[in-house]
């Protein structure tokens, strides 16, 4: 007797089992759910339950160990002013919004009278700006700036209410503090 080779699917080419085998597959697969559904002490609750099962054999237990000690910042000094400028991008309807503070600092929140938060300025990176702009006029040499991009609404709201803002900042080692926001008077838009 010759042994039976599976038939093939003329559109596919993909083997097709015998019935035999798709039964047994199909036996072995319940088999092994109604197994797994009753765990290890015949309980069909042993999946919904949080509890440790006791256990004869020993489990490791895994230590932490330190690898790299946490390093703590030591504080550096915060800022004890805050200026402000304008000025032009490469972007029509978009200005710069520059802050010169001394200290070191991780981010700032300008924020109105009531609190509202008007804008967040991250520390920016490295920039190139010119002898012409307000970051080379009106920034103290011994200060430090970082700068975010704003639309017309946000440049508006600033040069109307700009006098009864404050910006809070977020010092190295020192918490947040609240700096009076002072006017540079510097625009270049």
């Amino acid at each position: 007797m010759r042994p039976r080779v599976f038939a093939r699917d003329h559109c596919c080419m993909e083997p097709k089992a015998p019935p035999v085998i798709s039964t047994l597959r199909v036996a072995l697969l319940a088999a092994t759910m109604v197994l797994a559904a009753c765990g290890p002490s015949g309980s069909s609750t042993a999946f919904v339950s949080d509890k440790p099962t006791p256990s004869s054999t020993p489990v490791a237990t895994v230590s932490r160990e330190v690898t790299k000690p946490p390093v703590s910042q030591a504080p550096l000094p915060a800022p004890t002013h805050v200026t402000w400028a304008i000025d032009h991008t490469d972007q029509p309807g978009r200005r710069l919004f520059e802050l010169h503070y001394d200290g070191a600092a991780m981010g700032f929140r300008v924020v109105d009278a009531s609190g509202r938060q008007v804008l967040v300025v991250p520390i920016a990176g490295s920039g190139i700006f010119g002898p012409e702009t307000c970051m080379a006029t009106a920034k103290a040499p011994t200060d430090n700036a970082t700068w975010v991009g704003m639309d017309e609404p946000v440049y508006q709201d600033l040069l109307a209410n700009a006098a009864t803002y404050r910006v809070e900042v977020e010092t190295i080692g020192h918490g947040t503090i609240t700096l009076p926001l002072v006017d540079t008077g510097c625009r270049r838009s």
